[in-house]
């Protein structure tokens, strides 16, 4: 019978999803593991199996986070439109703490698409969760009245989806925050109907 193991599995997945998120895939060693978890080699394949498997167990517990906090993010008694743009703040917001090296999930997509088929399916299994969380407001929005009949809630999602994922590509390079919020907010200018438009707000026509 092995050992019982003496760490928290749980933490040493947080602490290897900051080292990939900060290096990459490729650019992390195993010598970063070892250093960076504190753990022995063999105590690293014993729990988790190679790096590769480590990445994909890190990508995926950044997802579910992720998941989390689009569960958690919408009010049905408030206005689907505003909810949906603070929703992408807290996206942008919990994408800056680590030293604005950007999504871990869109860099891994940079990285290893298209050649790593199971980072592939967690990148399509994530995106296709969020526009579906997406375009279930934005049909909350379209009953309220507050989408324009220009586009369908499904569209919309995956523009906003889209768009998001664009911005932590270019936020890397241009990490000006209020460049970020204009760009959200003429997307969110154009996606609004008119008539739901507060007071002194041009809606483009």
């Amino acid at each position: 019978m092995g050992r019982p193991r003496t760490f928290d599995e749980e933490a040493i997945l947080d602490r290897a999803m900051l080292l990939f998120w900060r290096k990459g895939y490729e650019a992390t060693s195993m010598n970063d593991l070892v250093d960076g978890l504190e753990l022995g080699r063999g105590s690293i394949y014993a729990a988790f199996g190679d790096k590769h498997r480590l990445f994909v167990l890190a990508l995926g517990r950044y997802l579910a986070r992720q998941d989390e906090l689009l569960a958690s993010a919408f009010d049905d008694r408030r206005p689907a439109l505003p909810q949906l743009r603070e929703l992408f703040d807290r996206l942008m917001a919990a994408d800056s703490v680590c030293s604005g090296s950007g999504c871990f999930s869109v860099n891994s997509i940079a990285e290893l698409l298209p050649y790593d088929e199971e980072v592939a399916e967690l990148a399509r299994r994530s995106l296709r969760r969020s526009e579906e969380t997406v375009a279930a407001q934005l049909e909350r929005a379209r009953l309220s009245g507050e989408l324009s009949t220009a586009v369908g809630p499904g569209q919309a999602a995956h523009l906003l989806v889209t768009l998001v994922q664009g911005l932590q590509i270019m936020r890397k390079a241009d990490p000006d925050p209020a460049r970020t919020a204009a760009c959200l907010d003429s997307a969110f200018a154009l996606l609004q109907s008119p008539a739901a438009a507060p007071a002194g707000v041009l809606v483009p026509s």
